[in-house]
């Protein structure tokens, strides 16, 4: 019986790979699901239900590939890049290049992929700059980037000992600014923290309660500055796209 309760708590609140949002545990379903709804949300406003060439780099287990096929996007070659074979070799697809490296050193010609995703990676790395290079390098249209906003929670001392570099928002628009990059979507998603349900109670309420929903929507703002879970979210485009 005590095995079984552990087992169960280890479903519940373990996750299978870094950043995987397929698993059935509440981790998964609370923090890594959400953020790729966002991803596959973006990438078919922006980019259609098909893109030619992507590079998912940090892909780990290859869930953006099984998620963007789901969602009905076809993907003509879709590049995954990781420092893990165990990971590389769990993708399946007809359409897949399993390619082993880190973000540092991408192997690619300037302009090789219509999207590069990146996404909860940047923060992995030693020099997440360089990294970001690549990646601008690598797009011929457009990137799409993702990392987690963790200053308020790492000042009160829950940094993540596998995030050794903290980014900063302003650096990453001025850096993508410097190579001919501007910024087509920002968003900011925020997890499991009172924002949201606060969120779906001003919407039921707006019409009939308009005092309350006025209350609800100046907390709700206040909550959110001190939200400890936040990811940022950038679409970013080439100012002068490359010729095929």
């Amino acid at each position: 019986m005590p095995g079984k309760f552990l087992g169960t708590i280890k479903r519940v609140v373990t996750t299978i790979g870094v950043s995987d949002p397929r698993p059935n545990t509440y981790l998964a379903k609370l923090f890594h699901k959400p953020r790729y709804d966002e991803i596959i949300s973006i990438v078919k406003k922006y980019m259609g239900n098909t893109i030619e060439i992507l590079v998912d780099v940090g892909c780990g287990r290859g869930a953006l590939y099984e998620l963007l096929s789901k969602a009905g996007v076809k993907v003509d070659l879709y590049v995954c890049c990781d420092i893990q074979m165990s990971y590389l070799r769990k993708i399946e697809g007809e359409r897949v290049e399993r390619i082993l490296c880190d973000a540092h050193n991408l192997p690619f010609k300037e302009g090789a992929a219509d999207l590069v995703v990146c996404s909860e990676v940047l923060e992995h790395l030693e020099r997440p700059l360089k990294a970001l290079y690549n990646i601008l390098y690598v797009a011929r249209e457009r990137v799409l980037i993702t990392f987690p906003n963790e200053k308020i929670k790492n000042a009160l001392g829950f940094r993540y000992p596998e995030h050794i570099s903290e980014i900063e928002l302003n650096t990453v628009v001025y850096f993508a600014d410097y190579l001919d990059y501007k910024v087509e979507l920002y968003k900011r998603l925020y997890f499991a923290f009172p924002p949201s349900i606060l969120d779906k109670m001003f919407e039921f309420s707006h019409q009939k309660l308009k005092f309350f929903s006025a209350f609800l929507g100046v907390l709700s703002s206040l909550l959110r500055e001190f939200c400890l879970i936040k990811t940022e979210i950038l679409l970013l485009e080439k100012k002068i796209k490359k010729k095929s």
